[in-house]
């Protein structure tokens, strides 16, 4: 008797009940979706990031061209004689960062020098432009100059971070050389062990 009852126990353990009757039409189908109206109401995006939120996240990556874009500043180069580059002749996205607050991690090829102060430099985004003298695109350096009150120091292959407002477009810089892409008018500029982004 003990026997039988604990092997109806165990068949009654593992068989399944039959499911309600209005549950039956539904077993193994998959779970239903969201609701005809939740369907269609608009994915919301996150909040769009700032010019100076996508400068601190992206670095240079935020300022990278394509090759079309790279000939469309070129052409307007030679156009002004190697005098200037307005604005205008920038992608839109690119546009935006006038004006915007940056803080930009790269390396510092020193220009003019007072005593032992840097007032301004090339920003490259690749220490090999800084080591081996190989000529950075548009988008690959910055020409930055210190704000009146503020300077900088140089250590070779040593890796800064500055602050300041970037400028896109500019005028010439010196005789012999081409107006910068990029400008930064710059109040900081600090020693840090690498770039967070190249």
């Amino acid at each position: 008797m003990r026997r039988a009852f604990a092997l109806a126990l165990s068949i009654a353990a593992c068989s399944e009940p039959e499911p309600p009757a209005e549950l039956a039409s539904v077993r193994g189908k998959p779970i239903a979706g969201p609701t005809s109206a939740r369907a269609e109401e608009p994915v919301r995006a996150g909040p769009r990031l700032s010019p100076a939120e996508r400068l601190a996240r992206d670095g240079f990556e935020a300022l990278r061209m394509n090759d079309a874009e790279r000939a469309t500043i070129a052409a307007a180069l030679e156009a002004s004689e190697h005098k200037q580059l307005p604005l205008e002749c920038f992608p839109e996205r690119v546009r935006e960062f006038d004006g915007a607050s940056a803080v930009l991690r790269g390396w510092m090829i020193p220009g003019r020098m007072e005593k032992r102060a840097v007032r301004d430099f090339m920003l490259v985004r690749d220490n090999a432009a800084c080591c081996f003298g190989a000529m950075p695109t548009f988008d690959e350096w910055i020409h930055v100059e210190m704000e009146p009150g503020h300077e900088a120091k140089y250590l070779k292959q040593v890796c800064v971070e500055v602050t300041g407002t970037l400028a896109i477009g500019g005028r010439e810089l010196v005789e012999g050389i081409d107006p910068p892409a990029l400008r930064l008018r710059a109040t900081r500029c600090r020693f840090v062990e690498s770039p967070r982004r190249p």
